[in-house]
């Protein structure tokens, strides 16, 4: 719809002021030709640039994202890894009778 909305936006803009300024029709009407045209490839541009955009958002968005479960898996891994060796220190301090740091009695 942006290239239609720019293209008849750019018309009507053209068609006042020709109308204002009492062109003749004639050249009215190759000028309205001109600036529609003209105005309906701006706009396809435009369009063109702003999906652009949308799509690298879309990919960095995806990015962030796999970065982020890739480190939540990371830290999921390491506090296992904690709670396996705080257990395997616990077992150690009883065989010996001691009691692990951090518990009394």
């Amino acid at each position: 719809m942006l290239p239609a909305f720019t293209m008849l936006s750019a018309g009507a803009f053209t068609s006042i002021i020709t109308y204002l300024l009492h062109y003749e029709m004639k050249t009215a009407m190759i000028i309205l030709l001109i600036v529609l045209i003209v105005f309906y490839i701006l706009g396809l541009v435009l369009q063109k640039v702003l999906i652009s955009f949308e799509e690298a958002n879309k990919a960095k968005q995806e990015e962030e994202e796999k970065e982020k479960a890739a480190e939540g898996k990371v830290v999921e891994k390491e506090e296992e890894n904690v709670s396996v060796q705080t257990q395997t220190d616990r077992d150690a301090a009883s065989d010996e009778g001691n009691t692990p740091l951090g518990e009394e009695g």
